[in-house]
């Protein structure tokens, strides 16, 4: 620093304790962190709607198993694969009129407790399936469930399908 006056030292010695000071605050505002809080929520589920019926080219009659077409409608907003059918809940159901003229024995039911099954059901589609030989309708139904139109419960189990 020789040559150089007492007032240029002064001044060298402030810019650089300021760049110093500047550098120093740079590295601090590059480490800021933060907090706080974030939400999401997830989609509503929708059960699956399933509605059934017999082969139509091999309709139910006593002693008789038949194909049973299942349509599953899926109004999720995701796709959905069907892994599984079971009998749902409750009994099958006849027809009133049928029921009135005697059918109480309707021996229709489901030929297993449960079909593994692989179906893809995009969102917000139906889609049409085939279980073979998966409903049945015994010899010991009554006479006057000739005609009736039978209600299954079905049940499904199936996961999201959104690959």
């Amino acid at each position: 620093m020789r040559g150089w006056g007492l007032r240029t030292r002064s001044v060298l010695a402030v810019v650089a304790t300021t760049a110093l000071v500047a550098a120093g605050g740079a590295a601090w505002a590059w480490s800021l962190g933060g907090s706080g809080t974030g939400s999401a929520s997830a989609a509503t589920v929708v059960e699956l709607k399933l509605s059934a019926r017999p082969d139509p080219k091999a309709p139910l009659r006593p002693g008789v198993v038949t194909d049973l077409s299942v349509t599953v409608r899926n109004d999720n907003l995701f796709p959905i694969r069907v892994t599984a059918i079971r009998p749902g809940s409750g009994p099958t159901q006849v027809d009133q009129a049928h029921r009135d003229a005697g059918c109480l024995r309707s021996g229709v039911s489901l030929t297993r407790q449960g079909f593994g099954v692989s179906w893809r059901v995009p969102a917000g589609a139906s889609r049409g399936f085939v279980i073979s030989e998966a409903i049945q309708m015994t010899n010991d139904s009554d006479n006057a469930c000739q005609g009736a139109t039978f209600t299954v419960p079905l049940s499904a189990g199936g996961v999201n399908d959104d690959a």
